[in-house]
């Protein structure tokens, strides 16, 4: 098939709808040379070449989050069996991506010219990772047939190079593994690797809605929450002293600095953990205030929850880490936009919504009673309360080994799946790991 013939917004699967004015074609088009020129001049200096060395099973995660994911897998593999790519800098040829890209600027203006009236805003959102995706689908290839992969491991299934390499897989007849690495909303694209290791029922539900998964789906628990049963102690929260707050991409710094003083006012201490791509963070007005920072790219959401009482939230996968560590967190907006309650978190009684300061105030003088039951953890974190918690890297990690010299087949025994239609597998008995 020609390149130019590609379904680039298929590939990408892009599902956010902006109410925002949208860029001009000639603003993205611009954007996009801007990008070709720092790739071409800045980055590629720092891009090292396609290693030789063959491996096997190559995974790839390039955000801090991915690794999170990622990392208490790789720890139980031996150094030699694997390849990790983790830094879009250095492991991935951005440079040559863009390049490849520029011949299909018409297929891209083609697509847009015939898309639907609900499509043309996204095309013209999201014109520049559109357009560089042709790129990154020849370079995906490339990619899988330079290392021989047996095994391709992605902890993202949104990003346009991690799904371009999950497609070329399947072209490919390569197994590719799908681990997933924060919670999703309706609306996420179709699962399309091979085998799918996903937080639990809640989850699974979502991908539903856009189709039967292509693969096998194991709903194993969320191995990011490995480290939560290696590193700290339950929390006992009996009177909340000091309180987190989470902030996200969407989240006005204004309404954050006018909680914050309310809170103070009524003699709390406060920690601010933005977003790793959120920024405009005024650090010297926290530290004026005495608000301690939490660092994402240094410090993990668990270390961040395990220093507070109570966390503070507007719609945030960070609000699964609290629960899962026993941490009180209620939602409370701060951005200008409505409570749309993706993750489903306020309707299955996860977390509390506040909608106002006093309603926030009476939810800190009874902390517990913002944790959610058992079972709701159970519906998140499939894992929960079973032998397998806190030990997911491991089990994945003898997944993976076992399909890339095709000996998985005990898998399921070992660790208590039961497979219960022609794709899914859920937790049934389980045995100690040993």
């Amino acid at each position: 098939m020609k390149y130019s013939q590609l379904d680039i917004v298929d590939i990408n699967r892009i599902i956010f709808i902006s109410n925002e004015k949208q860029p001009s074609l000639f603003k993205q088009l611009c954007i996009f040379f801007a990008q070709l020129f720092y790739y071409t001049f800045v980055i590629h200096f720092r891009y090292k070449a396609l290693p030789s060395i063959y491996k096997g099973i190559v995974f790839f995660g390039v955000s801090i989050n991915n690794q999170r994911s990622l990392d208490p897998i790789i720890e139980h593999l031996d150094e030699g069996e694997y390849l990790y790519l983790k830094n879009h800098k250095t492991d991935v040829n951005k440079r040559r991506a863009y390049w490849l890209s520029l011949p299909y600027l018409p297929a891209l203006l083609k697509t847009y010219r015939k898309a639907d009236a609900a499509t043309k805003p996204l095309i013209k959102k999201y014109f520049t990772r559109l357009w560089a995706t042709y790129g990154f689908y020849q370079i995906a290839k490339e990619y899988l047939e330079h290392y021989q992969v047996k095994v391709l491991v992605v902890s993202s299934d949104q990003g346009e190079f991690h799904r371009c390499l999950l497609l070329r897989a399947k072209e490919l007849g390569i197994k590719s593994i799908y681990v997933q690495h924060a919670s999703v909303a309706k609306g996420f694209p179709k699962l399309i690797a091979s085998y799918s290791f996903l937080d639990g029922q809640e989850s699974f539900d979502k991908y539903l809605f856009a189709g039967q998964p292509d693969g096998e789906v194991y709903l194993s628990g969320g191995v990011r929450f490995d480290p939560i049963f290696q590193k700290y102690k339950p929390k006992a929260i009996e009177k909340v002293s000091t309180i987190g707050i989470a902030i996200n991409m969407l989240d006005d710094f204004g309404k954050v600095k006018r909680l914050c003083q309310f809170l103070l006012n009524h003699k709390f201490k406060l920690v601010l953990r933005p977003h790793p791509r959120y920024g405009g963070i005024n650090k010297t007005w926290l530290e004026e205030n005495a608000i301690c920072y939490s660092d994402p790219k240094a410090e993990s959401s668990f270390d961040f929850i395990s220093h507070i009482d109570l966390m503070i939230s507007n719609e945030s996968s960070i609000h699964l880490d609290a629960a899962m560590m026993k941490c009180p967190s209620v939602v409370y907006n701060f951005s200008t936009h409505p409570i749309l309650d993706h993750y489903s978190y306020i309707k299955t009684g996860l977390v509390k919504v506040a909608n106002s300061e006093e309603q926030l105030l009476a939810s800190l003088m009874h902390p517990l009673d913002a944790l959610p039951s058992t079972e709701t953890l159970q519906f998140y974190n499939a894992s929960c309360g079973t032998p397998n918690e806190g030990m997911l890297g491991e089990v994945i990690s003898v997944f993976i080994n076992g399909l890339s010299k095709d000996s998985h087949s005990l898998f399921d025994d070992r660790f208590g799946f039961q497979k219960v239609n022609d794709y899914l597998h859920k937790c049934n008995a389980y045995e100690t790991i040993g």
